[in-house]
């Protein structure tokens, strides 16, 4: 009697393979060691990754607790470092200064914090203790912190609130916090229930420590620092017709070449020039919502990951040389019968310094993927 073994049996259909990305170029990572020492379901949702300057990646989760975590490239294991009181959001607002320090911008308090690292892989996990935090004050009054981005050259701090769009600066040498002004004035029309001004979900600082962000119908704002003025361009981010009073610009990434690149809530990616003031519609490189993330690798290439909440994650990379694009995949690791994950949400990318691409699943359970574009 021939016998077939369970083990001997496809895991999934051979044509899947063709839809994913290529399984020599990724892998993940718990959010610490299982089955205990992992930061709980329901409080892992990656919404905030950025690389420290001695390449340690930190990140932060939301949900019903925030939690910090970091991970060394050295040893390659994400180390929780506890949970954010009174903190259940943190939106792509960690940054890290020049000497180490990470500030964290939380919702729905809109509290600046600064973890200082010291020993941590000494230290055992931590997900059921609060992280050692100093709490550095708040942001604006009544408002939430939806994003930050920091300019390592001036050690100054810049930030997005809601639900009333104030753009705000944050000296880290002198400790002030400073509104330099909103950025949308009314919420667009639409059913009773969208009441939320339309914001952008990240900030960007150039190379001359210029500052920018979208706000209301998508149209940029700049802050300059040497006019201490921030002021509304007439530029708008790429956007479907009619749909401009929704439109955000969710990626946003300063670019050796002088450039900003960009991607939006429609999923349109563009190149911005801040020098001549110009926008270039690059084109949807999926057929699909939102460009959540984006980052520029080593080889030149930009990589993202487009898709809203009710679809599947999707990986693309754009090449400037050719401006042609190359569709990856769904974010799939498929190590049966070890393990096999799937990130369906994708919120934030992070491009560390040995060119690996990290990219934070935001859901009930969440991981760390690691793609490496080489």
């Amino acid at each position: 009697m021939f016998m077939v073994h369970a083990s001997a049996v496809p895991q999934r259909p051979p044509g899947y393979d063709r839809m994913v990305v290529r399984q020599n170029r990724i892998d993940a990572r718990d959010l610490g060691y299982p089955p205990v020492d992992v930061i709980p379901n329901d409080e892992s949702a990656i919404t905030s990754l950025v690389v420290a300057p001695d390449g340690k990646v930190y990140g932060a989760t939301s949900g019903r607790r925030s939690h910090l975590f970091v991970l060394n490239p050295i040893h390659g294991y994400v180390q929780p470092l506890g949970f954010l009181p009174e903190t259940s959001a943190v939106t792509n607002a960690v940054v890290v200064s020049s000497n180490g320090e990470v500030h964290i911008g939380t919702s729905p308090g809109g509290r600046l914090l600064k973890y200082t690292p010291e020993a941590e892989e000494t230290r055992p996990m931590n997900v059921t203790k609060a992280c050692a935090t100093a709490d550095l004050g708040q942001a604006v009054r009544g408002e939430a912190i939806g994003a930050l981005a920091m300019d390592r050259n001036s050690n100054t701090i810049y930030g997005l609130t809601y639900p009333n769009v104030h753009v705000f600066r944050y000296s880290v040498l002198a400790g002030e916090f400073v509104d330099l002004g909103t950025v949308a004035r009314e919420a667009p029309a639409g059913e009773n229930f969208e009441t939320e001004k339309t914001m952008s979900r990240v900030l960007s600082v150039d190379g001359n420590g210029r500052v920018y962000c979208s706000g209301e119908n998508g149209r940029i704002f700049r802050y300059r620092p040497d006019a201490a003025r921030l002021e509304p361009l007439n530029l708008y981010a790429p956007a479907v017709p009619g749909r401009e009073p929704w439109t955000r610009v969710d990626a946003l990434i300063w670019d050796p070449s002088g450039h900003f690149y960009g991607g939006t809530s429609d999923g349109y990616l563009f190149r911005f020039d801040p020098e001549k003031l110009t926008i270039t519609n690059l084109g949807k490189p999926l057929n699909q919502y939102r460009i959540a993330g984006l980052v520029r690798a080593a080889n030149g290439k930009f990589y993202g990951v487009g898709g809203d909440e009710d679809e599947m994650a999707r990986l693309f990379s754009y090449d400037p040389a050719t401006a042609g694009y190359e569709i990856l995949g769904f974010v799939d690791v498929n190590r049966r019968p070890y393990y096999s994950w799937q990130a369906y949400v994708v919120k934030v990318l992070a491009g560390g310094l040995d060119g690996t691409i990290y990219i934070g699943s935001a859901e009930r359970i969440s991981r760390l993927y690691l793609f490496y574009p080489w």
